[in-house]
């Protein structure tokens, strides 16, 4: 049984183990993990600084990895850009094979096969070419950021080039060069209908003075104002082409029980697409058949004379009988674009003679630039879903209201998709007739406001009485010839309405087009629209309907195609298009040389970042790491005084006093 005194001995021994025990779990634990703090009771005061860099450390790795993304995407980009100076070495190769005068056409035309279809391969590689789904070269994308450091201005940015044939300068028009109307409408052309100066190309006058008195009825065709415009053509510098082209219904089968007639020729009876085909072919003289794929039937003639069906039941081959009046192209013989407009005040000319409805029969819209085309007066009608409108094959939607204003917001709302924005304007100009402005019915409304003239003397008064009634976006000036003007610069309508008399206006006005409208006891003077293509190409107008924007059909001829630019037609085509195609590789290797700038910029960076990280990962070792030696020489240590205070607890349960005697 143990006395007092080996009790208190026993105890000393094993709290001494525990202690013992406790520094042979710590060493253990330190040297298993590695790490002296392993837990924040371990050192609270290292707690902090520990997870601060281990933070770092895993963003800096993080961005490490960043910066390998950058890399592989700059190489990748690189590498297409790579294939592309190869394509463009060997298109320079078979221009420079195309300067030589000893080549004949055959040979021409197979050196423009392979330059074509190396320019398409050039396409179809900038669309290829991604990197993760991105595509790096074909301009959807103008830049790509890598967050390649710790805080969030460590970005480093990769511009994305558009590197297609067009971006190169090697296909696609740079402008309208030339252009096609819609069909010409058919009127009396004579000196008071049409006056040669009536129609402006290139700013000088469209026909020849001499012609146009023969564009009389009956000789209103295409291939007429074809050869009065070709007369004038060494004063605008431009020539025009007709042509014409008809299309019918399409037929899933023919059923024909009556003959019918192309141009007063007679076409028979057939029992087949093809038959028919052939029959107009053989009967009709200058036209052309064609047999399309969807079982309709196109005729054609490359002189613009007119297309005339008539006899007993053409609907029978899908045709509709009637006139119809051939199309125009004009192209500027110096390559450049075409500008053809009207002669009217609105485009800053001395007489109100020539407007834009003369235009349009022409087939034409006005054209002031390769970019921007401007309507005739809009149509009274809203647009609807059911409307055939198309701008650059795009349909067009609905509009809230029949004014110009409501019709550009519609064409604006697919401007993603057309590259084309469209803005209204509307203009009514009136002359001042101040003797009726002191009748008591010298009332009138604009737009519905009711405004009284009674006391006005002169054209100021006149004008600030209608801007203080704030109507819209509607303002009143004065031009140089001392009329008053109206402007909406948005090209909502305009309305002007009086009972009794016109007040302090006469009652002919001049629409936005130069045009004389008498007013009557009210009038809705509709706007304009003008059309501007955002990335400065060809603007195509198509449907049935465009006729409610006041536009034509017209489409360039001049679409981006590859081919379109470089040409070995001839020798002097063929050097020509060295500079073009050298412009285009000098334009690749400036763009690569960007890519190789951005990955040693990334290289540089990550370089920075590893030592970083090795600095960050040293500063976490000093602070966190266990000393393996001294825990090896604690675990050691606390092992064998474990086992000597075993022994001893075991003794001194034998034998306390001897035990106490020992350790004293």
């Amino acid at each position: 049984m143990l006395n007092i005194g080996s009790l208190s001995t026993s105890q000393f021994i094993q709290r001494n183990m525990t202690n013992q025990i406790k520094e042979m779990t710590e060493s253990t634990e330190r040297l298993s993990s590695g790490k002296r703090i392993n837990d924040a009771s371990d050192d609270p005061s290292s707690i902090g600084p520990i997870s601060r860099l281990n933070a770092q450390i895993l963003s800096i790795q993080k961005a490490i990895a960043n910066g390998g993304e950058g890399k592989l995407l700059a190489q990748t980009a690189d590498g297409g850009l790579s294939s592309i100076n190869n394509l463009l070495a060997r298109i320079r190769e078979l221009a420079v094979q195309g300067g030589s005068s000893t080549l004949t056409t055959a040979d021409r035309n197979t050196l423009q096969v392979e330059i074509d279809s190396y320019l398409t391969e050039i396409d179809s590689l900038t669309s290829m070419i991604k990197f993760n789904t991105l595509k790096l070269l074909d301009g959807s994308s103008n830049k790509v950021s890598f967050l390649v450091g710790e805080t969030k201005d460590d970005v480093i940015s990769i511009d994305l080039v558009k590197s297609d044939s067009k971006a190169l300068g090697l296909s696609g028009s740079s402008g309208v060069k030339e252009f096609t109307s819609g069909r010409v409408t058919g009127f009396t052309y004579n000196s008071s209908n049409l006056a040669a100066s009536d129609i402006k190309i290139n700013s000088q006058n469209a026909l020849a003075a001499n012609l146009t008195d023969n564009l009389s009825s009956g000789n209103n065709t295409a291939s007429a104002l074809v050869t009065a415009i070709n007369a004038n053509s060494n004063t605008h510098g431009a020539t025009a082409t007709g042509f014409n082209k008809l299309t019918s219904a399409a037929k899933s089968s023919l059923s024909m029980s009556n003959t019918f007639t192309i141009n007063t020729n007679i076409i028979s009876v057939q029992t087949s697409l093809e038959n028919l085909v052939t029959e107009i072919n053989q009967e009709a003289g200058g036209v052309t058949a064609t047999l399309n794929s969807d079982n309709t039937i196109t005729l054609s003639n490359t002189t613009g004379n007119d297309i005339v069906i008539g006899g007993n039941a053409p609907t029978d081959a899908g045709f509709t009988a009637g006139t119809y009046l051939g199309y125009i192209k004009l192209e500027n013989v110096d390559g450049t674009f075409v500008k053809i407009e009207a002669m009217t005040k609105a485009n800053g000319y001395a007489s109100n003679s020539g407007n834009i409805d003369d235009l349009a029969r022409f087939g034409f819209n006005e054209v002031d630039s390769s970019t921007v085309i401007r309507s005739d007066l809009v149509s009274t009608n809203a647009l609807t879903a059911s409307h055939d409108i198309k701008i650059n094959d795009i349909e067009i939607g609905a509009s809230d209201s029949a004014s110009a204003a409501a019709k550009a917001i519609a064409i604006n709302a697919v401007s993603s998709s057309t590259n084309v924005t469209a803005s209204g304007d509307n203009l009514v100009t009136l002359t001042l007739n101040f003797s009726e402005a002191s009748s008591a019915a010298s009332n009138i409304s604009i737009n519905g406001n009711a405004i009284n003239f009674s006391s006005v003397s002169n054209e100021a008064e006149t004008i600030t009485a209608i801007n203080n009634a704030s109507i819209g976006d509607i303002v009143a000036s004065a031009n140089s010839s001392g009329e008053v003007q109206l402007a909406s610069a948005s090209g909502a309508d305009i309305i002007i309405g009086h009972n009794g008399t016109p007040g302090v206006f006469f009652d002919a006005h001049t629409d936005a087009t130069g045009a004389s409208v008498a007013v009557g006891s009210s009038v809705t003077f509709k706007g304009q629209i003008l059309l501007t293509h955002t990335a400065g190409d060809i603007i195509k107008i198509s449907g049935d309907d465009v006729g409610e924007l006041g536009f034509q059909a017209q489409a360039s001829s001049s679409a981006s195609v590859p081919g379109s630019i470089i040409s070995v037609s001839s020798s002097s085509n063929a050097t020509s298009a060295l500079t073009i195609i050298d412009t285009a590789i000098d334009t690749i290797a400036n763009t690569r040389a960007k890519f190789g700038a951005s990955e040693n910029a990334i290289d540089h960076r990550l370089n920075f970042l590893l030592d970083a990280k090795n600095i960050s990962s040293s500063r976490l070792s000093n602070i966190e790491d266990a000393d393996f030696a001294l825990e090896t020489a604690r675990l050691t240590k606390a092992q064998i005084m474990s086992k000597a205070a075993s022994s001893m607890l075991a003794q001194a349960n034998a034998s306390g006093e001897v035990f106490l005697r020992l350790i004293n």
